[in-house]
């Protein structure tokens, strides 16, 4: 049976929280939300705080939190009616959010694929508890008594870093709304009113005494996450140095006169940023000086767009273990026509401009393919170590993606002549400095479009003449029974035990990959990429302990630390 308090539906009880809704399918769902999270939000900002706000004890009475329908025509999301000794105080979540309907989906997929995008499911549940936490903090600041006031900008700045701290999904990832964030662009490029407000206006040594202004709390919230984030405060001892304005807090953390603060935090600001800009997210911090910042490159996986195997073999001279000769065997060539991405991210700018270069050319194309010619040898490695040269030039497409302080480059093979190296370096400035200097980050990317897989006969051999093979591929076995165990039996272990199990696992493999790869004379690298590769030589079923006869063997043909046998061979 439904129960009722004050004519709202009872939605859940906890320690220090009635939450309530009225009648209405979204505005259920969205207190459920808030209800799975009250409890952990509250000890989140009772720790920030440094208080113990618990209902009964050092509060008498626990907070009440009605849920409302939504309603999209209203500028507000949620209100509270402050801390209240006489009676619960009072939370009220008005708005939700409700996402545009997916595009149809394309009967070509995108090429190259679009950027992971944000999780709209898991944004609609956390816009409610972004808001609950938003007014908790303001309820919270009354309580602890630190002088931050929530119905200025100081406190309505505070009330929205706490928010998006814990929620950040609720804040940043509503696309086509405007009840998320980010909102410190309002503050850097003014508003045009009523009233109007001009770019970087000082709402620092003294706060906006309104809590509507988003100009003006914007300002807050980039000077508190200038405080953490750049001078290195933790949030604790901003909240609990709160004063009658920002500018008394800096003061109270810094030791500075407090008529400093504000072109303290504009003197560094100036040199990133302009009304023009706009950003992401409301913490840009840290910002560093040209020789303090930073770009990293990150390869991603290639995506193979394109594969074929040539039905003939070839035959390569090889030596498939230190227990057997070098004799011939067969390789079947494998092509592939690739997508490489690559990834640039900068660190210590607020809004970077990005400038791809690919072997001293320039790639300077968005949104769309393009060819280019790329002076770099063409090759194919062959599996007895020779090199075969295919070419001296690399003819290829490429697609540049931007996205905040970041950039994707991909590149896409068009033929499968070879493979080759491309040094690519990445370059960025601030936008809004156009004419500074860059900084640079290069990287080797290699595009591989041909390879070549072992015929039966040497995948045999390698468990024949390796003995360190038989123990590597048990490891691999084992490792993949632990995770195949975990994941399907209906009374998993405990999860230390679970965890220590598959650590030993995945050591082990370690360990017997570098015996391998020493006795074969094949960097690591290699070996795992045959170990996981369906064409090397992982068996089908794991081998059994029959090649043990070997383990006399393996005593005569010891391996030194240089990787050298110790001895003469043993099948001599």
């Amino acid at each position: 049976m439904t129960e009722y308090f004050a004519g709202y539906e009872v939605v859940a009880r906890t320690r220090n929280f009635l939450v309530t809704c009225v009648n209405d399918e979204g505005a259920r769902q969205r207190a459920n939300n808030v209800a799975a999270t009250c409890e952990y939000d509250l000890s989140q900002l009772n720790d920030l705080f440094n208080t113990r706000f618990e209902a009964g004890t050092t509060s008498p009475y626990a907070i009440w939190v009605v849920v409302l329908e939504d309603d999209p025509t209203s500028n507000i999301s949620a209100w509270n009616q402050g801390y209240e000794t006489e009676q619960s105080s009072t939370i009220y979540i008005q708005r939700g959010y409700y996402p545009p309907p997916p595009s149809p989906p394309s009967l070509i997929p995108p090429d190259p694929p679009p950027l992971t995008g944000v999780d709209l499911d898991y944004a609609v549940t956390e816009v409610p508890r972004f808001l609950f936490v938003a007014e908790l903090a303001e309820i919270m600041m009354e309580y602890s008594g630190y002088g931050w006031y929530p119905g200025n900008s100081s406190g309505e700045g505070l009330s929205n870093v706490l928010g998006a701290l814990l929620h950040p999904s609720g804040y940043y990832d509503l696309p086509n709304s405007n009840l998320g964030g980010p909102r410190v662009n309002a503050w850097m490029n003014g508003t045009d009113g009523p009233p109007k407000i001009a770019p970087f206006t000082d709402y620092v040594t003294g706060p906006d005494n309104t809590d509507k202004n988003q100009a003006s709390y914007g300002c807050a919230i980039l000077f508190i996450n200038w405080l953490v984030y750049q001078l290195g405060y933790p949030l604790k001892d901003v909240i609990r140095t709160g004063g009658s304005s920002l500018s008394e807090t800096y003061a109270r953390l810094t030791g500075k006169p407090a008529g400093t603060a504000f072109s303290a935090f504009w003197d560094l600001l100036r040199a990133h940023v302009n009304a023009a800009t706009t950003v992401q997210r409301d913490n840009i911090f840290p910002l560093f000086d040209l020789p303090y910042r930073g770009i990293t490159i990150t390869e991603a996986a290639p995506i193979v767009k394109l594969q074929q195997t040539d039905a003939k073999p070839a035959s390569f001279t090889v030596k498939p273990g230190p227990l057997c000769a070098a004799q011939p065997f067969d390789f079947f060539e494998t092509q592939q026509l690739i997508e490489q991405p690559v990834y640039a991210r900068s660190h210590g700018l607020a809004n970077a401009v990005f400038r791809w270069v690919v072997a001293d050319v320039e790639v300077p194309i968005r949104q769309a393919w393009t060819t280019v010619e790329i002076d770099r040898p063409v090759t194919k490695e062959n599996p007895d170590n020779t090199i075969t040269s295919v070419g001296d030039t690399m003819v290829l497409q490429y697609g540049i993606q931007d996205f905040w302080n970041g950039s994707a480059l991909y590149l896409k093979t068009i033929s499968w002549q070879g493979n080759c190296v491309l040094p690519v370096t990445v370059s960025a400035h601030e936008a809004a400095t156009p004419g500074e200097a860059e900084v640079s980050h290069e990287a080797n990317v290699a595009l591989s479009t041909v390879s070549w897989s072992p015929g039966t006969k040497l995948q045999n051999a390698w468990k024949r003449c390796n003995p360190f093979f038989a123990r590597m591929n048990d490891s691999f076995w084992y490792l993949t029974s632990q995770l195949s165990d975990v994941q399907t039996r209906p009374d998993p272990p405990p999860v230390e035990r679970t965890t220590r199990s598959i650590v030993d696992a995945v050591t082990q493999l370690q360990k017997e990959v570098e015996l391998y790869a020493r006795a074969s004379r094949l960097p690591e690298a290699e070996v795992w990429r045959l170990l996981w590769s369906q064409a090397g030589f992982r068996s089908a079923q794991p081998v059994q302990t029959a090649i043990d006869l070997t383990r006399r063997l393996v005593q005569r043909s010891a391996i030194g630390d240089d990787g050298a046998r110790k001895d003469a061979d043993p099948t001599s």
